[in-house]
């Protein structure tokens, strides 16, 4: 009887220790994934203004501007897809006040004086599916020459799916990798991927410059939440 009690103790020892060993958690990592590419499009603003402080007029100039400047773009090879829809207007106003003094016969007069001004402008974008930096340069030239204030505001990419394909895979092995260090310090092993949930997309991040398309590099980043297998 003895014997069978220690027996039976034994096998369920045995029993508790294979399963407490063999015990699987959910363990949750996050993974960052970036790539850097060239970009193929660029985004030029251009915008017109008056002074006028007559908004009517001020609103026949700016039209007037701009129907001078996008004449000058086509000329300049500029294509009607090219000038995004929707040109934009805002009216920008600046006021100061301040008070002057002045001794007339012995008397101290004040006065207050009152300034002030103000600016509409009208803008356009024009998205060039090239980088090219004398398409650009004859872009920008054209603009300018026209009267206008033109400008790279940026770069980007006619077609991110690739890059993107790229950086979610690198994000995927950034989150295996993260967990698997987690596991490892824990005294565990990491077993398969259980849950996958990818972020909105972080976007594309793009330098800004000056005209020169051979700044138009970029980063595209993809975040993704991974649930694995934690064993111990």
């Amino acid at each position: 009887m003895k014997w069978s009690v220690i027996l039976f103790c034994f096998m369920i020892w045995t029993a508790l220790l294979a399963t407490a060993q063999g015990e699987s958690y959910p363990l949750t990592v996050e993974g960052v994934g970036t790539v850097t590419v060239p970009a193929d499009v660029v985004t030029i603003s251009i915008s017109v203004v008056s002074n006028n402080e007559n908004m009517s007029q001020a609103q026949s100039e700016v039209e007037e501007e701009m129907d001078r400047v996008i004449s000058a773009l086509k000329k300049a090879g500029v294509k009607d897809e090219e000038i995004l829809p929707g040109l934009g207007s805002g009216i920008s106003s600046f006021q100061s006040s301040s008070r002057v003094c002045k001794t007339v016969n012995n008397t101290t007069v004040c006065e207050n004086i009152t300034q002030s001004a103000s600016t509409l402008q009208r803008s356009a974008v024009v998205r060039l599916e090239s980088v090219d930096k004398s398409r650009i340069d004859k872009v920008l030239d054209a603009a300018s020459s026209a009267g206008a204030n033109a400008y790279v505001a940026g770069y980007g990419l006619k077609d991110p799916s690739d890059a993107l394909a790229e950086a979610r895979k690198k994000a995927l092995d950034d989150a295996r990798k993260n967990a698997a260090a987690i596991a490892a310090d824990a005294g565990g092993s990491l077993g398969k991927a259980m849950d996958i949930f990818t972020y909105p997309n972080l976007g594309i991040d793009y330098l800004y410059g000056s005209g020169s398309g051979e700044g138009g590099m970029g980063d595209v980043s993809t975040r993704v939440m991974v649930t694995y297998e934690f064993i111990l």
